[in-house]
C-alpha cells in the first residue's frame, strides 16, 4: 500500500499541473514550484500517515557527510565532463543578485522535491516491498521519464536515469537523502542557470 501511495504522490501533482500548463494558465516555473512543493508536502504527509519516521525516507543527519561528499563528487565529475564537451561559460545573469537568489531558490526547491519523492518516498517504500534492485530501477526510470517534460530526448532521459541510479545508490548505501538533495540542487543551479554553452 505504501508503494502505491508513493506512486500517487509522484503522479497526482503532475496530473494536476500539466493540464493548466498546456492550457496556458500556468507558466513552466509556476507549474514546477507547485509540483515540487506538493512532492515535499505529500511525501512527508504520506510518511507520517504510515507512522514512519522521516529517517525512513532518508531525511536524517546519520551518514550525512559521506553521502554529501560522494554526491558533490558526482556533481564535480559532471561539471568536468560537460566542461570538456561544451563551451561552458558563466551566465551574464550572475551579475544580477535578484536572478541569482531566485534561481538558487527555484533550483533548490526542484532538487529537494525530486529527491524527496524519487530517492526518499518511492525508493524506500519500494525497497521495503520489492527489494533494492526493483526500487532503484523504478525510481530511476520515473526520474528519467519526468525529465522528458523538460528535455524531450531519449539521450537526455537516459542520462537522467543514469544520474538517478547514481544518486539512488548513494541514498540506499547511506540511508540518507540529504546529500543528494544538496548535490541535486547544486547540479540544477549550475547547469540550468549559472553555466551556459
Amino acid at each position: 500500500m505504501e508503494s502505491l501511495e508513493a506512486m500517487l504522490v509522484f503522479a497526482i501533482p503532475l496530473l494536476l499541473a500539466i493540464p493548466f500548463y498546456i492550457l496556458g494558465l500556468l507558466d513552466q516555473p509556476s507549474a514546477n514550484v507547485i509540483v515540487y512543493s506538493l512532492y515535499i508536502v505529500l511525501s512527508i504527509a504520506v510518511t507520517k500517515h504510515n507512522r514512519r519516521t522521516l529517517g525512513e525516507i532518508g531525511i536524517t543527519r546519520a551518514q550525512l557527510l559521506p553521502c554529501l561528499g560522494n554526491s558533490v563528487v558526482l556533481v564535480l565529475a559532471s561539471l568536468a565532463t560537460r566542461y570538456m564537451g561544451a563551451d561552458l561559460r558563466l551566465s551574464p545573469d550572475l551579475s544580477s543578485w535578484q536572478a541569482v537568489v531566485y534561481n538558487l531558490f527555484f533550483w533548490s526547491l526542484s532538487g529537494t522535491g525530486q529527491e524527496i519523492v524519487f530517492r526518499g518516498l518511492i525508493l524506500f517504500s519500494l525497497d521495503r516491498w520489492k527489494g533494492w534492485k526493483v526500487a532503484l530501477t523504478v525510481s530511476s526510470v520515473l526520474f528519467g521519464l519526468v525529465h522528458l517534460l523538460r528535455y524531450p530526448s531519449l539521450l537526455a532521459m537516459a542520462l537522467e536515469i543514469i544520474l538517478g541510479v547514481a544518486w539512488g545508490w548513494m541514498t540506499l548505501n547511506y540511508r540518507n537523502v540529504l546529500g543528494p538533495i544538496v548535490a541535486h540542487s547544486l547540479f540544477n543551479f549550475m547547469f540550468s542557470f549559472a553555466l551556459i554553452s
